[in-house]
């Protein structure tokens, strides 16, 4: 896509996302890594450790600070001043970078996709080949369906997503806005319930729920996220996840998380808005985890955290007792040599 820095200014401008335009009213024909930019690229810069890729390839335009800008003045002929320059990094190349997915290589809807007779399929809406789309099923306006993706019948789809090749969404889930799920992943899988007997035979307890994802979520790769026994699987507003993430049955999960490679969370856990974790991850069932809890180096969560702030390992601790911890624990062979000394010594005596 060819765009102009003024074209940036004025769509950008009065929503303070851009707060200023310096310089030449730039032509960008692309937005660059700052390594490999050339004089029709746009590029980003937040930190002034890669001044020196400036110096060797000087960019048509840089999006940076006010207090980086004048580093930058002689080095580029536009320059957009951006108050927070990931954000600005983040919402540009989603206008003027991405990918354009309803630039289908095989048209609209590809004549082997299978669609029943009852699904509604919205305005705009793109369906790749070997597509199954199940009764009753409705597909919101513009959204993108691609290749070998199933969505079973009742289940609902909003608008503008973009389901990526082979994802299967089971029957009567809702999936929200803008939602996003990267190939391979499964809405709506059976949870794992089952009863024993007498004998330890195990017996399939049906799940007969959903799962509910809210708008602006996004899923990774290979994700499951379970149906519920009876209610819902709920995935907040706005939650992103990355890949080889699972999900289990009843799990609650709030608005705005940040949920990385390898989290498991067990069944009816609930966890709270603006939860970070790190990957592999780990969080036992029926507990909650609350608001603005982080937590890192592969968290084992078997008990209920309720107070806000970083926690790390297993067993789960606040960092900072966890790494003090960790400290001795890099000395216990010297301490133990030092205790069998102090016990030779004393036994001498």
């Amino acid at each position: 896509m060819t765009f102009s820095t003024k074209q940036v200014f004025d769509e950008y401008g009065k929503s303070g996302l851009i707060t200023e335009h310096r310089g030449d009213n730039a032509t960008i024909d692309a937005i660059s890594a700052i390594e490999t930019a050339t004089s029709t690229s746009m590029i980003f810069l937040d930190n002034l450790k890669f001044l020196d890729h400036l110096k060797n390839n000087r960019p048509g335009a840089v999006v940076t600070s006010a207090e980086n800008a004048d580093k930058v003045t002689d080095l580029t002929s536009t320059i957009l001043i951006a108050p927070n320059v990931p954000l600005a990094h983040a919402l540009l190349k989603q206008r003027y970078g991405d990918r354009d997915f309803k630039n289908s290589e095989w048209g609209q809807v590809h004549p082997s996709a299978i669609i029943h007779e009852t699904a509604e399929i919205g305005s705009g809406v793109v369906i790749g080949p070997g597509c199954v789309i199940g009764k009753s099923a409705k597909l919101g306006n513009n959204s993108v369906i691609m290749a070998n993706t199933v969505i079973e019948y009742d289940a609902r789809i909003g608008e503008d997503c973009v389901i990526y090749s082979n994802v299967f969404i089971g029957y009567g889930c809702r999936i929200g806005n803008r939602v996003i799920i990267q190939p391979g992943s499964v809405i709506g899988s059976e949870g794992y319930g089952f009863s024993q007997d007498s004998k330890k035979h195990s017996h399939r307890i049906p799940q007969t729920g959903i799962v509910v994802i809210e708008d602006d979520v996004r899923v990774g790769a290979n994700n499951c996220i379970d149906r519920a026994a009876y209610a819902e699987t709920r995935i907040g507003r706005g939650t992103k996840f990355d890949n080889l993430c699972h999900v289990a049955h009843n799990v609650q999960i709030g608005e705005d998380c940040l949920l990385t490679a390898n989290l498991v969370v067990a069944g009816s856990t609930k966890v709270g808005n603006r939860v970070i974790a790190s990957g592999m991850t780990g969080i036992l069932d029926h507990l909650v985890v609350g608001d603005d809890v982080i937590l890192v180096q592969r968290a084992g969560v078997t008990a209920n955290v309720t107070e806000p702030g970083i926690y790390a390992g297993l067993p789960l601790q606040p960092l900072a007792d966890y790494l003090k911890n960790q400290a001795v624990a890099r000395k216990l062979q010297d301490m133990k040599k030092d205790i069998a000394d102090l016990k030779k010594k004393l036994a001498e005596k």
